[in-house]
């Protein structure tokens, strides 16, 4: 194999993935990744109201999960020191934040995929409470 038959080889693969996945690509499955993903679609549309949606959904997420980690994180300064089962218990608290975080933004992303716009089980009655005060 000559060394333009395995440029061409690999032209080609790169010319397929770029063709399948990334120009068809919508920035609106980017709603809720996490900590930053609501940004984007906010930005490439304002007009449309399922865009609009799923972004005001992620930011809301987003804003309490990066809260509640954080509170979570600078909760031991404040708690004695040999305080270690409690700390422990802290830690774990954040990473099972951070689980619910990343299943809630898969569950997102499919309602997206679906062009659902409904709310989330269990917390969608408050994220949709707080997203519709959001005046973006």
């Amino acid at each position: 194999m000559t060394a333009d038959m395995k440029f061409d080889k690999i032209k080609n693969f790169l010319l397929n993935i770029y063709s399948k996945y990334i120009k068809t690509f919508d920035p609106l499955l980017l709603s809720y990744f996490p900590f930053i993903g609501w940004f984007i679609p906010m930005i490439k549309k304002k007009d449309d109201d399922f865009y609009m949606y799923h972004a005001k959904q992620g930011f809301i997420l987003a804003l309490f999960f990066t809260g509640a980690c954080t509170f979570l994180y600078l909760l031991p300064y404040f708690i004695s020191i040999r305080a270690y089962i409690l700390k422990f218990i802290i830690v774990l608290l954040i990473y099972i934040l951070y689980a619910i975080y990343i299943a809630i933004a898969i569950i997102g992303t499919r309602m997206i995929k679906r062009m659902e716009k409904k709310e989330f089980p269990f917390i969608g009655a408050y994220i949709t409470k707080y997203a519709s005060k959001l005046n973006i």
